[in-house]
């Protein structure tokens, strides 16, 4: 296995392989099929939106440890 898929820019992680951006549009996919299926079975704006950002916490939880380690590590200060 090849390292790194991504980088990382401050808080956040970018793709830099062809891996790390299939991991990235998966998730998106993902994050929109769960909205979908959501709102199909939401009552009121308020449920939907409470349970989109839950759903949207763990995707995002599982992108940023797949990401954390698969990317270079933090240079060294000396």
């Amino acid at each position: 296995m090849k390292l790194p898929w991504f980088k990382r820019n401050g808080l956040f992680f970018m793709p830099i392989s062809i891996i790390g951006w299939l991991i990235l549009i998966v998730g998106i996919g993902y994050s929109v099929y769960t909205f979908i299926e959501i709102n199909n079975q939401g009552h009121s704006v308020s449920d939907i939106l409470i349970n989109f950002v839950f759903s949207l916490i763990i995707i995002g939880a599982i992108y940023s440890s797949i990401a954390y380690f698969t990317s270079r590590p933090w240079p060294q200060k000396k």
